[in-house]
């Protein structure tokens, strides 16, 4: 037993300090990112060379760690839809109100959206950055789990940022999933959607200005509109909405809806149907393109209805 634990320790200190710059797969990434983005061979080379593997990482993505975190409904409530969550969105707001004013005049869109993103995403910076994120995606580029061609793209991603935003590709910090900031943002959003809100000439996925200003952009980007309900908890009578299907984008005309017991406050149209489990019966809610447009930052009826309800609750 002894000689068997032995053994795994020392594989385990060997993979954590493996060179990745050596793997053919990494070799074939250099000559990519040397042929189609014009990187030195060497830069590239180094950087991975200084890469540290992150078993954490792996783990959580190749089904070694089941259930880590925790993403049930009742949790989100439990966390996020509490007066002390909420109070702490409305000091953010007043801390950051300049940043947010601007966020506004160029973007149009509400403060309190914006800060509903930033509370759910890192609870205002307190967690997100535990991991380096050249480690992270090194790892889960180089290594068989289920998202590797994804997280490939993005260590790609993660490259041409760091050169676009003159930053030290091996200081930047972010989640086990390689999302960096106070918003989370995976290299790929942040190349599509990073502002230099705070006008230093650099958009910092770090800086709390240029994050309030990459949601906006991100929502104005993808249709938000502020007039919009986003959520609505309708009317529900009777059992039979539970076998309405419910998926994160599962969208029926008013007539399903009152077929199957949900009663909508407007007559017309159609709409997400959001049934939530709160670990002791279900919470109903009804989505309108709003929603939609939060999904497509996180594809999660919890993640969508959470940032939602927080938003309205910071309006009260």
């Amino acid at each position: 037993m002894i000689k068997i634990f032995t053994i795994l320790v020392l594989i385990t200190i060997n993979l954590m300090a493996f060179d990745y710059s050596t793997t053919p797969q990494a070799k074939a990434f250099i000559n990519k990112m040397h042929a189609k983005y014009g990187f030195s061979k060497s830069y590239v080379r180094n950087i991975l060379k200084h890469a540290k593997h992150s078993s954490y990482a792996l783990n959580r993505y190749n089904g070694t760690i089941k259930n880590a975190t925790d993403y049930s409904w009742a949790r989100y409530k439990s966390k996020i839809l509490i007066p002390e969550s909420i109070e702490l969105g409305k000091d953010f707001m007043n801390r950051y109100s300049h940043s947010l004013a601007i966020a506004k005049r160029l973007f149009g869109i509400d403060k309190e959206i914006i800060t509903a993103f930033i509370r759910v995403e890192s609870k205002f910076g307190l967690y997100g950055s535990e991991f380096r994120v050249i480690d992270v995606l090194t790892t889960l580029a180089f290594n068989p789990n289920r998202k590797r061609r994804f997280f490939r793209s993005e260590l790609e991603k993660l490259f041409l940022m760091a050169r676009k935003a003159n930053v030290d590709i091996l200081e930047l910090r972010g989640s086990f999933a390689g999302a960096m900031g106070y918003v989370q943002q995976m290299p790929s959003i942040y190349l599509r959607y990073a502002v230099d809100l705070d006008g230093d000439g650099v958009k910092n996925p770090n800086s709390m200005s240029d994050c309030i200003g990459s949601i906006a952009k991100f929502l104005k980007h993808n249709g938000w509109r502020n007039y919009r309900d986003t959520v609505i908890k309708p009317v529900v009578k009777g059992n039979k909405f539970k076998r309405l299907r419910s998926r994160v984008l599962s969208r029926y005309s008013v007539n399903t809806l009152i077929n199957y017991g949900i009663y909508p406050p407007y007559r017309s149209g159609s709409f997400y149907f959001i049934r939530l489990y709160n670990g002791n019966g279900y919470d109903v809610y009804l989505g309108d393109k709003n929603y939609k447009v939060i999904t497509r930052y996180n594809h999660s009826k919890q993640y969508a209805v959470s940032i939602a309800l927080y938003a309205k609750a910071l309006k009260k």
